[in-house]
C-alpha cells in the first residue's frame, strides 16, 4: 500500500514536470518526456474499460487518413515533413489517453486541475518578473511590449477559467486567499498579452457559464463552426476588402480582426504582411482544390507542403521557402485529411461537449457541473483557437487541455460507475470521440 501510494507521488510530480515544460520553449519536447510515464500507465491500465480506449477513436481515424493519403505520395514528399505532421498529429489521442489513465475518480481529477493551476502560476510569475525588475514597463504597456517582452503565458486563461468555476460551484481547489491571489496573477497576464484570441475567449468563456441549457452551448458551436467555414470559404466567394491598419494600435488591431483572417488572395505585398494569416490558408486552399476526388475528400496527407511564391519577398531569398502548417489549423487540418478529416474534426469536438448530457449523475452535482463547464470551455478553447493559432495539430500542442479531455471523460464515467446508474454498451457506442 505504501509503495502504491509512493507510486502515485511520482508520477503526480512527473506530471508537473510535463505541464511545466509544455508552458516554456521546450513544449515539442513533450511528447517524447511523456513516452516513460504512458508505458508504465499503458503497463497499469487494468482499471480502464475498453469504452475508454474506444473515446479516442474519430482522432485515430483522423490521424489514420492522414497517414493513408502520406503513403500515397511518399516518393514525392520530404520525409522530414511527413514524420513532422506523424508527430503532431498522434500527440492529442497519446495525451487524451494519459489523461484517462490518470484519473480513477474525483479526487484524482482535482489533483490534475490543482496541478495545472500551479504550474500555470509559477510560468506565469516567472514570466511577470520582468514587471518587477522594470516597472517603468507598466506605463508602456501595450502592442510594443507585447512583441518585446513575453510578459504573458497562454495556460493563464484555462486556470483562470478552471479557479472561476470551482469557485462559483464551492468546489474548493486551495485557500480562499490563496485562490484569489492566483486568480489575480492569471486575469493579469491574460490582460497584458493583447491578444484579441484570448480577449473573445474570455467572454466566451464567462458567457458559457450561465448556459444552463446543453441546447444553447450546441447551438453557439454550430453557430462558431459555420462562422469558420465562412471565414474559410467566404473569401473566396464574396467580395471582402483587405483592409489597412493606418497605425500599429491595439485598437487598429482590432478593427482589422475579420480582416486578417478571412481567406482571401491578397496582390501586394503590404497587404499580405497585413493579412498574413488569411494569405496563408488561402495558398493551403488552393492547393487543396488542385487534388482530385479523392484528396479533396481525404486530402492530400501527412507531408504536403505548400510553396511560398518567391515575388512575395520582393524575389529575395527567404527562410519561409514553403508552408507545412497554417495559423488557421482548419487549413492544415483540410490539406492534409480531406473533407473527412475536417468534418471528423467538427464531430469530435461535438461529441466532448454531448459527453456529460450521455451520463446520468445525481449525487455527484457539483463535481458534474464542474467537468461539464470545462469540456466546455476547453472545446470552445480549441475551436476558435484553430482558427487563429494552429490549435492541436501544432509544435506547441495545449498539453495541459488535452489531459483534461481525457481526465474529465475518465472522472465522469467512473463517479457514475460507482452510482450504478451507467448504462455501459450504449454509452459505448456513443462516447467514441
Amino acid at each position: 500500500m505504501q509503495q502504491k501510494l509512493s507510486q502515485n507521488k511520482l508520477i503526480y510530480w512527473y506530471l508537473l514536470f510535463l505541464m511545466v515544460v509544455a508552458q516554456t520553449d521546450f513544449a515539442k519536447w513533450v511528447v517524447f518526456f511523456v513516452v516513460p510515464l504512458y508505458i508504465h500507465l499503458e503497463f497499469n491500465k487494468s482499471s480502464v474499460n475498453i469504452v475508454f480506449i474506444k473515446s479516442i477513436s474519430i482522432l485515430k481515424a483522423i490521424l489514420v487518413i492522414g497517414l493513408f493519403s502520406g503513403f500515397l505520395h511518399l516518393l514525392e514528399y520530404d520525409l522530414y515533413f511527413f514524420g513532422r505532421d506523424i508527430l503532431y498529429f498522434i500527440q492529442a489521442p497519446i495525451f487524451i489517453l494519459l489523461g484517462i489513465y490518470l484519473c480513477r475518480g474525483f479526487d484524482d481529477y482535482k489533483i490534475i486541475l490543482k496541478s495545472a493551476v500551479v504550474t500555470s502560476i509559477i510560468i506565469s510569475s516567472y514570466k511577470l518578473l520582468e514587471l518587477l525588475i522594470n516597472p517603468a514597463l507598466i506605463f508602456q504597456l501595450g502592442l510594443q511590449t507585447r512583441y518585446e517582452y513575453d510578459l504573458s503565458n497562454p495556460t493563464a486563461l484555462l486556470s483562470f477559467i478552471i479557479l472561476l468555476y470551482s469557485r462559483l460551484l464551492s468546489v474548493k481547489l486551495f485557500n480562499k486567499n490563496i485562490e484569489i491571489f492566483f486568480m489575480f496573477i492569471c486575469f493579469l497576464s491574460v490582460a497584458i498579452s493583447f491578444s484579441r484570441t484570448f480577449y473573445l475567449l474570455f467572454i466566451v468563456l464567462i458567457i458559457i457559464y450561465f448556459f444552463r441549457k446543453q441546447e444553447r452551448v450546441l447551438t453557439l458551436y454550430w453557430s462558431l463552426v459555420i462562422s469558420s467555414l465562412f471565414i474559410i470559404f467566404g473569401g473566396l466567394l464574396f467580395d471582402i476588402g483587405s483592409g489597412t491598419i493606418e497605425d500599429d494600435t491595439f485598437q487598429s488591431k482590432v478593427n482589422h480582426s475579420l480582416n486578417e483572417i478571412v481567406v482571401k488572395d491578397y496582390k501586394t505585398a503590404t497587404e499580405i504582411v497585413q493579412n498574413w494569416r488569411g494569405y496563408e490558408a488561402y495558398l493551403g486552399l488552393q492547393k487543396f482544390y488542385t487534388g482530385n476526388l479523392f484528396e479533396i475528400l481525404f486530402g492530400q496527407g501527412f507531408g504536403s507542403v505548400v510553396e511560398m511564391p518567391k515575388w512575395v519577398f520582393f524575389g529575395q531569398e527567404s527562410t519561409l521557402s514553403v508552408i507545412p502548417m497554417f495559423h488557421n489549423g482548419f487549413i492544415t487540418i483540410l490539406l492534409k485529411t480531406g473533407l473527412c478529416g475536417l468534418t471528423l474534426f467538427f464531430i469530435l469536438l461535438y461529441k466532448i461537449l454531448k459527453v456529460p448530457s450521455l451520463i446520468q449523475n445525481t449525487q455527484f452535482n457539483k463535481q458534474h457541473k464542474l467537468i461539464t463547464l470545462l469540456l466546455r470551455a476547453i472545446v470552445f478553447i480549441i475551436l476558435l483557437q484553430t482558427l487563429v493559432v494552429h490549435g492541436i495539430f501544432t509544435t506547441f500542442v495545449p498539453f495541459t487541455s488535452i489531459i483534461l479531455i481525457g481526465a474529465s471523460v475518465k472522472t465522469l464515467i467512473n463517479e457514475s460507475l460507482a452510482n450504478r446508474m451507467l448504462v455501459g454498451n450504449s454509452l459505448d457506442r456513443k462516447l467514441s470521440f
